[in-house]
């Protein structure tokens, strides 16, 4: 494919601007971006992504998430906030997940549906994980993260610590943790691995078919089901995405176009918002910031399913 044969110079400014928005989604809530990407390019930048818009557009936001995850990853690691143990946990489970989503996507463009299934299926995902996300905030937005409880029961969390710790790695089921990042913000907690990590193959999994990343179930997972807090989670969760993201890509490039041209546009803004971004991260209370989010998120979609079930043909 020769690229940019068909943009304009405003083109390159708005999918610029895209990459910048994208770059600071990213990090902030430990997702790939495609949350954003896919509607984006639907419905700004349709004209340029073919006969099968919703396939290219969630192949070339899945290639654009290895940037993201990328630049991201290395400020988190500058920021001493990624739990590595955790994060290739989740590799393990992640990234079969993402192999079995590429080949699904795969095998879901060949049955040629006279509509954008990829429109559709990712427009009712992205409503009912809003919606999740929505609920859950409003749920537990009184509630307090805590560490590991009251004095009284430090002492027994230690000794349960210590015993944990003897077992090799590979049976260790819960994990304790006590350490600072580089804005020497402490985190104390304990992660129970199991069975959260298995539902990392459903992240990979979702991630790869809808260009998402997988994020969108990666830091629910690691922040209500494992028990880490929201900061770390993040960081650990844009990690795994780094890992589980080329491996989709790969597989969905044998029968998906990705459009190259859009991703290095939009990744040239994306990098540069997905280094800044976390070193402000501890600064920032994330309950609002999540709403507004999820909030755009999900009426991005809705207009979305809308733009898609009127443009059927009857």
């Amino acid at each position: 494919m020769e690229l940019f044969v068909d943009f304009q110079w405003w083109t390159y400014i708005a999918l610029f601007a895209a990459g910048l928005l994208s770059g600071s989604v990213s990090p902030t809530f430990g997702i790939g971006g495609g949350l954003l990407n896919v509607p984006i390019l639907l419905l700004a930048f349709s004209s340029l992504l073919g006969d099968d818009p919703g396939s290219t557009a969630t192949a070339t936001s899945l290639a654009l998430i290895m940037f993201t995850s990328l630049s991201g990853s290395i400020s988190f690691v500058r920021e001493k906030r990624i739990d590595f143990r955790i994060a290739l946990t989740f590799m393990i489970f992640a990234i079969p997940g993402a192999a079995t989503g590429g080949l699904f996507s795969n095998w879901l463009k060949k049955q040629d549906y006279e509509i954008d299934i990829f429109q559709i299926i990712f427009a009712i995902t992205m409503i009912t994980i809003a919606l999740y996300k929505i609920t859950t905030i409003l749920i537990e937005r009184r509630k307090r993260k805590l560490s590991l409880t009251s004095d009284d029961e430090g002492h027994l969390e230690l000794e349960k610590a210590k015993e944990e710790m003897k077992k090799p790695w590979w049976k260790q089921t819960i994990l304790y943790r006590d350490f600072e990042d580089k804005r020497g913000v402490a985190f104390k907690y304990k992660a129970k691995l199991m069975p959260g990590v298995f539902i990392a193959s459903v992240g990979g999994f979702i991630g790869a078919t809808l260009g998402l990343g997988g994020g969108v179930i990666y830091v629910p997972i690691l922040t209500m089901a494992l028990g880490i807090p929201a900061a770390v989670a993040t960081a650990t969760s844009t990690f795994t995405i780094l890992f589980a993201t080329p491996i989709a890509v790969g597989i969905r490039s044998m029968d998906s176009v990705i459009r190259w041209d859009i991703v290095i546009c939009m990744a040239l803004g994306a990098i540069i918002t997905a280094n800044i971004v976390p070193r402000f991260l501890h600064k920032v209370k994330s309950e609002v910031i999540l709403s507004g989010f999820w909030l755009l998120a999900m009426s991005a979609a809705v207009r979305l399913l809308i733009k898609v079930l009127t443009d059927i043909r009857i």
